[in-house]
């Protein structure tokens, strides 16, 4: 039994993989991140990092402070000091600004063509300005100065026996987790189901499915297909992991990864790997239900109508994924949700992330996820011997419904 299950199972394996549609569908996720980057370097590349040149009306100590720091404000001081000269020349576009200083508060008119002007780091300098005249106003010590501008320090933690990060990037990881999970498994049981239901469905219309059982068996075949189908998404992932392996290694001597820190905090190794099972577990139950309902189909037209539950049933955790993310953990729905076989994967490694479930209840969902996929497969195995020989004019879902209730008489056409 193991040696035909096996032969089933490569036999789907290698016939996928060998189809340019495969590979189409591998590099169709990762189309949006590689023109995102090429037209991000595009930007960079092209974008104007031109000095801006700005007049500056204001007392000579302000000019000559800004003349100063011209180099760390990208900007350069015109010698125009007329304000109405200085004015007249921004209407004629022949420089970018026009900074007017009085009386301890300013004022910077620019024009639709400028040159970009940092304003956040040119306010920080007309403050820390305006914050020395004081203090040789009121007679004040360089050091009274400097502890007037320590600035008080607060920073935001979530806190609990087994870890600590800040409660921005705890929101930001939740957000963008629960809804990365979401789609992803969404779009996996959307190509997935679809493989397995046209394996499936196009041995019943092409009447070859008896020839099959002949040789082998019912459960051969319905298990042998899902681990084939389940093989190549596990190439799939595969691909991706070694990708984004080699994309983290590089990015990791970029300047900006430091700022990645607080947001990866939670995302140990175990996290990862508690995930990846999660996602799985959860993609193989949404295999078998299309393998128990594709066994119902007489041929391919059929095929769209048949996987039409399988993708509304992923949808709900999709649903559920997009319209959580900013939503507290703490809500008992929300909560609930985490636990339920199909839809737990969209939801708990964001709530475990977050500090919302500890690892005995992240550990508890797996288990339920796995109890369900061993239920199905079980039960599916029964549903599958009993209609893939079956040629049925029925409803596709009263045909299920005379599986699962044996009890109620259907009729059934061969």
């Amino acid at each position: 039994m193991n040696k035909q299950m096996s032969i089933v199972a490569k036999h789907t394996y290698k016939t996928r993989i060998k189809k340019k549609s495969f590979w189409w569908l591998l590099l169709t996720p990762l189309a949006p991140v590689l023109v995102g980057g090429i037209v991000g370097l595009a930007v960079a590349a092209f974008s104007s990092n031109n000095t801006a040149d700005i007049a500056v009306i204001a007392p000579e100590e302000v000019r000559q402070a800004i003349q100063h720091e011209e180099k760390s404000l990208n900007l350069s001081v015109s010698s125009d000091q007329n304000e109405d000269k200085a004015r007249k020349s921004l209407e004629k576009e022949t420089i970018d600004g026009v900074l007017i200083v009085k009386d301890n508060e300013g004022t910077l008119l620019t024009q639709p063509k400028s040159e970009e002007i940092k304003t956040e780091n040119l306010q920080n300098l007309l403050s820390k300005i305006t914050v020395s005249k004081k203090a040789q106003k009121y007679k004040l010590t360089q050091a009274q100065v400097q502890d007037l501008q320590t600035p008080f320090k607060l920073t935001a933690k979530v806190q609990d026996k087994n870890a600590s990060k800040d409660s921005d990037a705890a929101d930001t990881v939740k957000s963008m987790l629960t809804m990365a999970v979401g789609v992803l498994v969404f779009i996996i049981v959307s190509i997935y189901a679809s493989i397995i239901g046209n394996e499936i469905a196009n041995e019943k219309s092409s009447r070859i499915m008896e020839t099959l059982l002949a040789a082998s068996s019912a459960k051969a075949q319905y298990y042998g297909k899902i681990v084939g189908v389940a093989g190549l998404l596990l190439t799939q992932i595969g691909i991706y992991a070694v990708v984004g392996t080699i994309g983290t290694v590089v990015t990791m001597r970029a300047s900006w990864y430091a700022s990645l820190a607080p947001y990866l905090s939670a995302l140990t190794p175990g996290f990862w790997i508690f995930t990846l099972l999660f996602v799985l577990i959860s993609t193989a139950s949404y295999l078998v239900l299309s393998a128990i309902t594709a066994s119902l189909v007489n041929d391919q037209s059929q095929i769209s109508q048949a996987m039409t539950p399988i993708s509304m049933l992923a949808l709900i955790p999709y649903i559920v994924a997009i319209s959580s993310s900013s939503t507290s953990g703490q809500n008992l729905f929300i909560q609930a949700l985490s636990y339920v076989p199909l839809m737990g994967q969209s939801i708990m490694p964001s709530q475990l992330a977050n500090n919302y479930a500890t690892w005995w209840q992240a550990s508890l969902s797996l288990v339920l996820a796995l109890l369900a996929l061993v239920l199905l497969l079980h039960f599916g195995l029964a549903l599958y011997k009993k209609n893939v020989l079956s040629y049925s004019e029925e409803n596709i879902t009263k045909q299920l419904l005379a599986g699962i209730l044996p009890h109620k008489k259907h009729k059934r056409h061969k």
